[in-house]
């Protein structure tokens, strides 16, 4: 089963009409004035199109971009209750963002879907063990490249004189809480968390070492 749809007024019923008609559409109001309610009926309708054209062509995928994790989780939550059960549950439904509060809609988080499939498919989960395995022996190798080359030769305050633009040096030298940093006092600031990073690294290698 699923929710019944709300009841509409005039207005309403225009912007979900132009919603689902044209190429572009923008929908403005106050809080409470039922704009989350009117996304949710234009999802719940773009998806049910779909699902009846399957036979006659590929459904077309439907992205849903919210500027918070909060409203994201929000609007997916709204949707799901919307949607027949057999809806709800199908794979088609991911979540991508940030990590998911709500225990109800971890299941359509994007790193889940990936664990379900890994652990439907073992030939996929060998495959990807190993890829992660070379991707953590690349993000080390990296590592290591960028501080020996730091250790060999830091950047200098000609360098960056001649690398960057006039923007980019008084975005690098504005953060002063007193006003602003010389150019060499803003270097160093910078190449601090990188020193202490590296001084880290190795030592923690250094007892492999030994």
């Amino acid at each position: 089963g699923r929710a019944p749809a709300p009841a509409l007024d005039a207005e309403q019923l225009d912007a979900l009409r132009a919603c689902l008609t044209r190429e572009v559409s923008l929908v403005r109001g106050g809080p409470g004035t039922g704009k989350s309610v009117l996304v949710r009926l234009a999802l719940r309708a773009l998806l049910a199109n779909g699902g009846r054209q399957r036979k006659r062509a590929e459904p077309r995928p439907v992205l849903v971009v919210c500027a918070t994790d909060v409203a994201l989780d929000a609007l997916l939550e709204g949707l799901l209750a919307a949607l027949p059960s057999e809806a709800a549950s199908a794979p088609s439904l991911v979540r991508v963002g940030g990590p998911c509060r709500k225990e109800s809609l971890r299941p359509y988080s994007l790193r889940q879907r990936v664990l379900s499939e890994r652990e439907r498919d073992e030939g996929h989960a060998r495959a990807w063990k190993a890829l992660s395995k070379q991707q953590r022996e690349l993000r080390e190798r990296a590592d290591g490249l960028v501080a020996r080359l730091l250790r060999e030769a830091e950047p200098t305050a000609d360098d960056l004189d001649e690398a960057c633009s006039t923007a980019q040096i008084m975005s690098l030298c504005s953060d002063a809480p007193g006003g602003w940093h010389d150019i060499e006092e803003a270097l160093s600031l910078w190449l601090e968390p990188v020193r202490k990073a590296r001084a880290a690294r190795e030592a923690a290698a250094a007892p492999a070492a030994a």
